[in-house]
C-alpha cells in the first residue's frame, strides 16, 4: 500500500497536528518535548564579521563591522554586551585580543598590523561568553591573508634552523555519504562523495565501484570542488569498493560502508513549492515496523515542525510545501516509534525573503580624487517595525583583485557556513548566478557534511546539558579575597576604586570567598584598586584577580602559508610597498636608535592600606624610626613637608592639614577612614605604628573628593616581624585592566579641488563606514572621494534587520583619469 501524506508546516510543537495519527508514538512525543527543552535552555549567538578588505598586508589597519545574530531565526542579539576578538598567527597563537562593547546586536573595531608583520595566513576570531558554553564550535573564525611588504633581515638563530627533508605530498583521502546516512540492502541508495587532499581543498576523482567479485556497478566522477553522487542498489552478501585516480595521478582502493540488511533508507526530491521525502524500508525493517508509527522532525529556522503516519505499507511519502520553511539548511530527521533517529537529510531552502537592496551613484563615471555621491534602497520591509543595520566597504578592484566564488558575505555565513560542520569552500559560488548546476552542486554539500545545532544521539543520552555561563551584558571585575592564614573571606566587603576618579562600588564575598563586580562599562586600559576589609572591619586580607578565560586557539593547518607567491595578492601587495615607500619619501625613514636596557627599578614591599599600593607615597616613614613615647602628632611634627597638625590638649587630638588647602586630611588607620573631626591620631602610640604614608596633590586623587586635602594613611603593628623581608601587601590591589576598545574613525580625505595632487593617494580601501541605517522609507545616503588609482571601483554593502532578514549587495563603477 502507498501512503502518500501531504505535510503543511505546523504551529510549533504542534503535537496534536504531529501525533493525531496513533496513540502508539508515546516516545515520539518524547522526544519533541525534550527538544523543546532542549532549545529553551541553550540559547545561541553566531557572530559574523563584515572586513572592508578580503586580504591585507602589514602595516594596514583591518576594518571590521560585527554583527551578533541570536539564534537559528537570525535576529540581532539583545543577549551579549561584550564580544571578544582575536587575531590569530599561522602558529596558533594570538597576536592581538580586543573586548568590543555590543549594544543591539552590533559592534565595530579595527586591528592595527604592524609594518614588520611576516607574511602568511593569519586568522580572526570572534566570540561571546555565551558561544564559549559550545566550545569554539559556534566561534567565528576566518582565514585572513597578510602579506609581507618588508622582508626580514636574516638571523643567525633563523639560519641555524634545520630544514626538513622529510615533508611529504599529502596523499588525497576521500569519504563517501550515503544519502540518509545507511546503505540498505535491497533499497537503491544514492551515495554522494567528496574527495580533498588533507589540509587543502576538494581535488577531481574518478573511478569505479565494484563488488566483491570486482564487478562494476557504477562510474565515480567529482563534478565541483571534489563532489559527487552516484546511485547503488546493494545486495544482500556483497561488499563495494571504489578503485580511484586522483587529479594528481595518483591511485587508491577504498571501501564503501556496509549496507545494513535491517536498515531504512530516504530519498528527498526538491521541487519549486514542495520537497518530497520518501521513506524507503529495508524487507527486514518494514517486517518489523510494520503498522507502527514513523515520525518526521523537520527543523528550519529555529522552528520544529513534526508529522507522523503508520507504515501499513513499504512505501511512504510526506510532502513539505517550503511556505512553512525558512530560507537556509533544513534538518529533516526520520524517527521511529521509540523516538530513536533512523535517517537524517539536510535540505537548502532558497526563498525570496532576502534584503532586496539597490544601490545607484550619481554619475557613471568619475575622475580621480572626485567625490562620488551614493544613494541606497531597501526594498519591501517595515523599517518601523524592524530598522535594519549595514556597513559599507568601498575597494580599488585594480587593486583589491577579488574571487567572488571564494568570497563570504552575510548571507552565506547566516545561511550556510555557519550552519554546517567542516569547511565549506567557496560559500560564494552557490549564491552567485544561480542556476540548476549549482543548485545540485549545493545539494552535494547538504550530504557531505553535517549540521551544527543539535544531534539526536547526544539529545537523547542527555550529552548536552544546560550552559554553565550565561550571557555577558557588560564587563566584569572577579577575583578573590583569602584571610592571612588561606581561609576564604566569607561576608568581607570588597571596594572597587577607579583611579581616574567615579564613584565607588562594593560587593560583599560568598562562602568561597568570590567577588565579582558586574556591569561595568570603562574603556582601553584602565587602572583600578581593590580594597578589602573583613566583617569585623580588619583588612588583613590576601587578594587575588581573576583574569577573563581567553579560549584556547584550536589548532588549524593550511595547504600554504606563503602569501607573498599567491598570484591574487600580487598587486595588492606591490600597491603595499609603494605605500610604504612613499610615506618614507614624504615623513623620513626616521633614526635607528642603539638599543638601550632600562633597569627596572624594583618598588618596595612593605604591608600598606593605601589605594595606591607600596611605593607610590609621596612621603614614607617606617614606625621604628619614631620615638617609642608622647603623642603621635608631636612625633611627626616637621618630618612631612608641606604638612602640620592642629594643636590639641586631647589625647585624641593632632589632627594632621596641608599648609596650602583648607580643611583636614583624610586619615586612614588600617584601612578605616576618619573623616572631618575624627581625622586625627593623637589616639594612637608611636611604638605602635609599623608605616605612615603621605599621599598629596595628584597622587591623592585615587581617594576622589575625600583626598581632596591630602591622605595620611597609617599602618599599625600587627604581631611581630616588622621587619621588610616580613611585611606583605595586604588588604589593597592595585590594577590595570584593558576594557573596551574605542574603534578608530576610517580616514578618508576630503579633496576641495580634483587636481589637488599634494602626495599620491594610493589607497586600497577607498572608504568605510561600519553603520548606516535606512529611514522609514528604506533609504540612506553616504559620499567620499576618490583616489588616484583607474579603473574599476567596487561599493559593498552588507547588513541585516532586526527581524533576522539579511541583504548584501555590490555596485561597480569607473574612474578614469
Amino acid at each position: 500500500m502507498k501512503n502518500m501524506l501531504t505535510f503543511v508546516a505546523c504551529i510549533l510543537f504542534s503535537i496534536s497536528c504531529a501525533f493525531s495519527q496513533t496513540d502508539k508514538s508515546t516516545t515520539l512525543k518524547g522526544q519533541t518535548s525534550r527538544l523543546k527543552t532542549f532549545l529553551d535552555q541553550h540559547e545561541i549567538e553566531k557572530a559574523y564579521l563584515h572586513f572592508d578588505k578580503p586580504y591585507y598586508a602589514a602595516g594596514d589597519t583591518i576594518y571590521f563591522k560585527a554583527y551578533v545574530i541570536a539564534g537559528e531565526k537570525n535576529a540581532l542579539s539583545p543577549l551579549s554586551g561584550v564580544l571578544y576578538t582575536d587575531l590569530i598567527d599561522p602558529q596558533n597563537k594570538i597576536l592581538k585580543a580586543i573586548k568590543l562593547q555590543v549594544i543591539d546586536g552590533l559592534a565595530w573595531g579595527d586591528i592595527a598590523l604592524p609594518d614588520s608583520l611576516p607574511g602568511g595566513n593569519y586568522r580572526v576570531r570572534a566570540y561571546t561568553k555565551l558561544m564559549q558554553n559550545y566550545g569554539n564550535e559556534l566561534f567565528f573564525d576566518r582565514v585572513i591573508p597578510i602579506g609581507a611588504i618588508i622582508k626580514p633581515a636574516a638571523t643567525k638563530a633563523a639560519a641555524a634552523l634545520p630544514k626538513n627533508k622529510n615533508t611529504a605530498a599529502a596523499l588525497p583521502d576521500i569519504q563517501f555519504f550515503p544519502e540518509g546516512g545507511d546503505m540498505v540492502t535491497g533499497v537503491p541508495s544514492k551515495i554522494a562523495f567528496k574527495a580533498i587532499v588533507p589540509r587543502g581543498g576538494g581535488v577531481n576523482v574518478s573511478g569505479t565501484v565494484l563488488n566483491n567479485s570486482n564487478q562494476p556497478v557504477a562510474k565515480i566522477s567529482s563534478v565541483h570542488l571534489g563532489m559527487g553522487v552516484f546511485s547503488i542498489t546493494p545486495i544482500a552478501g556483497e561488499t563495494y569498493h571504489a578503485e580511484l585516480v586522483y587529479a594528481d595521478g595518483s591511485k587508491a582502493s577504498v571501501a564503501l560502508p556496509p549496507a545494513r540488511p535491517d536498515g531504512v533508507a530516504v530519498a528527498v526530491y526538491d521541487s519549486t513549492l514542495k520537497i518530497s521525502v520518501h521513506i524507503n524500508p529495508s524487507t527486514a525493517f518494514y517486517e518489523q515496523n510494520k503498522n507502527q508509527p514513523l515520525g518526521l522532525f523537520i527543523y528550519s529556522g529555529g522552528r520544529l515542525t513534526t508529522v507522523s503516519d503508520v507504515m501499513d505499507g513499504p512505501d511512504m511519502r510526506f510532502d513539505i510545501q517550503k511556505s512553512g520553511l525558512h530560507s537556509g539548511i533544513t534538518q529533516i530527521t526520520l524517527l521511529s516509534s521509540k523516538g530513536e533517529p533512523l535517517c537524517e537529510r539536510l535540505v537548502f531552502i532558497n526563498k525570496d525573503d532576502k534584503l532586496d537592496v539597490s544601490i545607484a551613484t550619481n554619475k557613471k563615471e568619475y575622475k580621480q580624487r572626485e567625490q562620488v555621491k551614493v544613494s541606497l534602497h531597501v526594498e519591501d520591509t517595515d523599517f518601523d517595525a524592524a530598522p535594519a543595520h549595514f556597513s559599507v566597504a568601498v575597494i580599488d578592484r585594480g587593486k583589491v583583485l577579488v574571487d567572488e566564488d571564494k568570497e563570504e558575505n552575510i548571507l552565506t555565513y547566516l545561511l550556510l557556513t555557519s550552519c554546517l560542520k567542516g569547511n565549506i569552500e567557496e560559500p560564494g559560488y552557490y549564491f552567485n548566478n544561480t542556476d540548476d548546476k549549482k543548485r545540485s552542486e549545493l545539494d552535494l554539500v547538504m550530504l557531505t557534511h553535517g549540521y551544527r545545532r543539535f544531534t539526536w544521539k547526544a539529545l537523547a543520552n542527555n550529552d548536552m546539558p544546560p550552559p554553565t555561563d550565561p550571557a555577558e551584558k557588560s564587563l566584569n571585575i572577579t577575583g578573590l579575597a583569602k584571610s592571612v592564614w588561606g581561609k576564604p573571606l566569607n561576608n568581607g566587603l570588597i571596594t572597587l576604586i577607579p583611579q581616574a576618579g567615579g564613584g565607588l562600588l562594593s560587593e560583599k564575598t560568598d562562602s568561597k570567598g568570590v567577588f565579582n563586580f558586574s556591569n561595568l562599562v570603562f574603556y582601553d586600559s584602565t587602572r583600578f584598586v581593590l580594597n578589602a576589609v573583613n566583617a569585623k572591619g580588619k583588612n588583613n586580607t590576601e587578594l587575588t584577580y581573576i583574569p577573563e578565560f581567553r579560549p584556547p586557539v584550536d589548532i588549524k593547518f593550511y595547504a600554504s602559508t606563503d602569501t607573498s607567491s599567491s598570484g591574487i595578492i600580487q598587486a595588492y601587495l606591490q600597491n603595499s610597498k609603494n605605500q610604504h615607500e612613499q610615506f618614507l619619501k614624504y615623513y623620513g625613514k626616521g633614526i635607528q636608535l642603539k638599543e638601550v636596557k632600562i633597569q627596572a627599578v624594583k618598588k618596595p614591599a612593605y604591608r600598606t592600606q593605601s589605594l595606591a599600593g607600596a611605593g607610590n607615597a609621596d612621603v614614607m616613614i617606617k614606625g621604628n624610626t619614631l620615638p617609642q613615647g608622647g603623642m603621635l602628632a608631636t612625633a611627626l611634627a616637621g618630618r612631612i613637608g608641606g604638612v602640620y597638625f592642629s594643636k590639641s590638649d586631647e589625647p585624641a587630638g593632632g589632627a594632621p592639614k596641608m599648609q596650602i588647602g583648607s580643611g583636614p586630611m583624610l586619615v586612614i588607620v588600617d584601612g578605616v577612614q576618619r573623616e572631618g573631626k575624627y581625622a586625627v591620631i593623637n589616639d594612637i602610640y608611636p611604638s605602635d605604628v609599623e608605616t605612615i604614608e603621605v599621599l598629596k596633590y595628584a597622587s591623592a586623587s585615587i581617594y576622589g573628593m575625600s583626598g581632596g586635602n591630602g591622605v595620611l594613611i597609617i599602618t599599625t603593628k600587627q604581631g611581630a616581624g616588622t621587619t621588610e623581608k616580613d611585611i606583605i601587601s595586604r588588604g589593597v590591589l592595585p590594577l590595570t585592566i584593558t576594557g573596551f576598545y574605542k574603534a578608530r574613525e576610517f580616514y578618508a580625505p576630503k579633496y576641495d579641488h580634483i587636481n589637488d595632487h599634494t602626495r599620491p593617494d594610493l589607497r586600497s580601501t577607498i572608504y568605510w563606514l561600519p553603520e548606516i541605517s535606512p529611514d522609514k522609507n528604506g533609504n540612506a545616503s553616504f559620499d567620499f572621494y576618490n583616489a588616484d588609482g583607474t579603473g574599476q571601483y567596487q561599493i559593498i554593502i552588507e547588513g541585516i534587520n532586526n527581524s533576522g532578514i539579511a541583504g548584501a549587495a555590490k555596485f561597480t563603477y569607473q574612474v578614469k583619469e
